[in-house]
């Protein structure tokens, strides 16, 4: 009985890996990434540029960040922002962490009158092209099941005097001009968001993913009374960050020939018993 079973365990073996194969990665191809900040004062306008720094052909890196102050009779404007974004490529997952956040602040130190200041910034990963490699044992054209998995959340803290506060979030990917999978967030107050979807994909195909960030806000005709301590009129700000993994979708045979093993060895465990 034992030399029979052994055999018969050593082909479930192997049909139950071949079942939970999680081999297919993720590699990419190319990308087109963008970012920055612009604000205007009365007319004086600063700007900033994300700053790439991603290696030629793995993870993709930008980042950026600045402070600004704006000078106006009766005290100033002090304005920043911060971002970066990354994805990682691992034969086990690719990883994403977004980050965006900007702030608005005053000081009046003998009445501030702001005719108008608008501030923007945003992160934008608009495409990067990705391929899904074989594994070991591997063809092109096996089915695979892609999933994302993550979190979202947002701090959206804005004075009453301010006007056109907006904050938003989002990721897709597209296969051609199809979209299958998307999360969208037009912020509306802080919060935290979990994030997740998943659809069927086939090895050796190539997928085309984004992701981005932007915020902004305004004043017009603003009037700031003296104060001692600094206005703080706008802090908001935004992450988004999960992994992406493929599983390989066991062939029919493979699944049939594992429930009939496990039927076989069954019969067999209670014939030795009687």
């Amino acid at each position: 009985m034992k030399t029979r079973v052994q055999p018969l365990l050593a082909g479930l073996f192997m049909a139950g890996l071949s079942a939970g194969a999680h081999a297919a990665y993720f590699e990419r191809v190319d990308y087109l990434a963008t970012g920055g900040y612009s604000a205007a004062t009365n007319g004086d306008s600063v700007s900033d540029a994300v700053t790439d720094l991603s290696p030629a052909w793995s993870d993709v890196a930008l980042f950026g960040a600045n402070l600004y102050n704006a000078s106006l009779t009766g005290g100033l404007l002090e304005h920043s922002y911060a971002t970066d974004a990354f994805l990682s490529f691992s034969v086990a997952s690719m990883d994403l962490t977004m980050t965006l956040s900007h702030s608005l602040s005053a000081a009046s130190s003998g009445g501030l009158n702001v005719p108008s200041h608008q501030q923007d910034a945003f992160i934008d990963l608009t495409a990067a092209t990705l391929t899904i490699v074989a594994g070991l044992g591997e063809a092109n054209g096996s089915a695979v099941q892609v999933s994302f998995a993550g979190d979202a959340s947002a701090l959206y803290d804005v004075h009453s005097m301010v006007s056109g506060g907006c904050l938003g979030l989002g990721l897709s990917v597209s296969r051609g001009n199809d979209v299958v999978g998307e999360y969208l967030w037009d912020v509306q107050q802080g919060g935290d968001q979990p994030v997740s979807f998943s659809f069927a994909g086939v090895v050796g195909e190539e997928l085309s993913f984004s992701s981005f960030m932007l915020t902004g806000a305004s004043l017009e005709n603003a009037y700031l009374a003296p104060n001692a301590s600094p206005y703080t009129l706008v802090e908001a700000g935004a992450l988004l960050s999960g992994s992406f993994s493929i599983a390989v979708v066991p062939e029919p045979e493979t699944y049939a020939m594992f429930l009939a093993g496990l039927g076989l060895l069954g019969f067999m465990s209670r014939s030795s018993l009687s």
